[in-house]
């Protein structure tokens, strides 16, 4: 059960709950029916199956259906498996586990970085990690709230006198690594608000068992804080930083300072070494086009360990350099970026992308080429190709966009190589119709003006990117939904509409970070509504048995707090929707006769 749970945080515990799961499922049925420990509450079971009803019948394709029916079956298991917990030791050993398995996945992922400092990289990464980052998950943000869970779970154990506090303090330790190098401003939030939770436990309710919690957990929240002070303020200054960790230091530097855009450099600093290069051709706005003096440099992958992917410099038949990708098995996008002097784009001005490539492995076109740019209508990174043949076996490709609103410096040139693929790319040029003498580079702007430009409309990076999607679902159901359609749901045919509008990409799915919002697309105002009022009744009975479900009451907040902002449904956080369901099911009564064996019996209802 644990093992089910804690594969949000690591994978590798996937294969091993499958590899377990048989021989206890089994075995853990037939006793629970045989000795008759659960009881649902068949009035109160209605409205959870209900939920399970319309979120099941509206999945599409097959292989889906069968993903989210063995999910559900397994949920509705350890919702059954879950009651044992009324036996102190069941519900200790369960909760321990929960907290054995994630501490163990963020040593692993605490390893695992280091080792990559010093350039060993392991080879089963793709089997066992799937974060870009230093998490060993994609979500950044469900990674993180398992460590709070942790955290949650290790004060209660402590308090109820479980474990020692050595082992507080070194659950809070690994902790608070893991939830700092992730990056997940949601879990900052959370975890300050925890803590002052907890002085607040130990100041008015006169809690003085949580005393050492409470000291463990300031005194390294403050070496956390001042850290991430630190990072954010000079991340800038290292422009050979991975671009997706750059990328989430940036959301925490604009979180805490208000600024808008993304420095990928020192500008002033990049400015002066650039100016200083000779410029073969000063039309093209693309440093080091013609890769023939400076070789690579302004030019980088976004990532560099993707396996099956190469990324480097050779040279043609004719002795010019080319930029060879090869692209294997391995997933991803921005497989050749520009990394050189920082260009503004300016609004209303036309810029045109020129290239000339061939191909050696893989179908005639295999690339996208634009700007990481969002302008309200999705994301420019795959803008309509105009190619030319120059030779049998050498192409020129070109793109051309306006912008809408002035950038500075976004990611652009070539992404989505697809796999299988290999291309050689040369000759890179970028020019623009302008012809007032804007300037080219940021490094030309007065610094009040770049700092007007950082500041004016300024992001909130806690919030943004998802009330964007919360908007979009309103727009969907406004424009996309017949009257049928909003009452009974469109099934998920709006994972795709998402991908469309915010990656450009229908074959790339998106939701709208929130299960109630998802619930009102996928089954419309009448599976909306079932699952408002699910999550209601699950808050109130929680509250109802507060005294029995208390520390299952502040993990299912926690999990909630995390869902609302990253979930795609109710069931993509597993853990969540596990304790969503729990307080739902009862619990027979044990009856065990007195001491004088007397007919009559007691109730031990733990």
């Amino acid at each position: 059960m644990a093992l089910f749970f804690c594969r949000t945080v690591f994978i590798g515990y996937k294969y091993l709950f499958f590899l377990t799961l048989v021989p206890c499922f089994l075995y853990t049925m037939y006793m629970l029916f045989k000795q008759g420990v659960v009881r649902p509450h068949n009035k109160m079971m209605l409205l959870p199956s209900l939920v399970l009803l319309l979120f099941f019948i509206h999945f599409s394709p097959l292989s889906n259906v069968v993903k989210e029916s063995v999910n559900i079956v397994f949920m509705v298991y350890f919702i059954l498996f879950s009651k044992l917990y009324y036996a102190d030791d069941k519900s200790d050993a369960f909760l321990k586990w929960i907290v054995r398995l994630i501490v163990f996945a963020g040593c692993i992922a605490i390893i695992r970085f280091v080792l990559s400092m010093v350039g060993i990289s392991l080879s089963f990464y793709n089997v066992f990690f799937e974060g870009d980052g230093f998490p060993l998950v994609r979500d950044n943000n469900f990674y993180s709230s398992l460590f709070i869970v942790v955290l949650v779970l290790s004060a209660w154990l402590f308090q109820q006198r479980k474990i020692q506090k050595v082992s507080v303090f070194i659950i809070v330790l690994i902790s608070i690594i893991n939830i700092g190098a992730s990056i997940s401003r949601r879990a900052y939030v959370l975890y300050v608000s925890l803590v002052l939770i907890l002085l607040v436990i130990i100041t008015v309710l006169k809690k003085s068992e949580y005393r050492k919690v409470f000291l463990y957990n300031s005194s390294l929240l403050l070496v956390f804080v001042i850290g991430l002070f630190a990072a954010s303020a000079f991340f800038e200054y290292l422009p050979d930083m991975p671009i997706n960790l750059k990328n989430r230091y940036y959301k925490l530097h604009t979180f805490l300072d208000r600024e808008e855009s993304f420095p990928e450099f020192n500008i002033k600093q990049c400015g002066k070494y650039y100016s200083k290069q000779v410029m073969t051709d000063t039309n093209n706005l693309f440093f080091n086009g013609d890769l023939q003096r400076h070789g690579l440099d302004a030019w980088r992958p976004i990532r560099t360990d993707y396996d099956c992917l190469y990324f480097g410099l050779i040279q043609d038949e004719c002795g010019n350099n080319v930029i060879r990708i090869s692209r294997g098995c391995s997933n991803g996008y921005w497989q050749v970026y520009y990394k050189g002097r920082p260009i503004v784009y300016h609004n209303n001005v036309t810029y045109k992308i020129s290239f000339v490539y061939r191909v050696l492995e893989g179908p005639s076109n295999p690339f996208f080429v634009g700007w990481m740019v969002y302008e309200g209508d999705g994301y420019k990174r795959n803008l309509p190709k105009m190619i030319e043949p120059i030779d049998s076996i050498w192409y020129r490709c070109s793109v051309s966009y306006k912008f809408q609103e002035e950038q500075m410096n976004p990611i652009c040139f070539l992404n989505a190589l697809q796999a299988g693929s290999t291309i050689e790319v040369k000759d890179i040029c970028m020019t623009c119709d302008d012809t007032t003498g804007l300037p080219r580079y940021v490094d030309q702007l007065p610094d009040s003006v770049i700092h007007k430009y950082y500041s004016k409309d300024s992001i909130n990076y806690f919030t943004a990117p998802r009330t964007a999607r919360w908007r979009y679902a309103l727009e969907l159901w406004q424009t996309r939904y017949t009257t049928q359609q909003k009452i009974f749901g469109q099934g998920f045919k709006y994972l795709e509409w998402y991908g469309e509008k915010f990656y450009n990409n229908p074959n790339r799915h998106d939701f709208p970070h929130n299960p109630i919002i998802s619930s009102f697309l996928y089954s419309g105002i009448i599976g909306g509504v079932v699952y408002v009022i699910f999550l209601i009744m699950s808050l109130w009975l929680y509250w109802k048995r507060r005294k029995e479900l208390g520390i299952f009451f502040i993990m299912y907040l926690c999990c909630m707090f995390f869902s609302m902002f990253s979930g795609s449904s109710h069931f993509s956080f597993p853990l969540f929707a596990f304790l969503s369901f729990l307080p739902f099911v009862e619990v027979k009564e044990k009856v065990e006769p007195n001491a004088s064996s007397h007919a009559s019996a007691t109730c031990n209802c733990d």
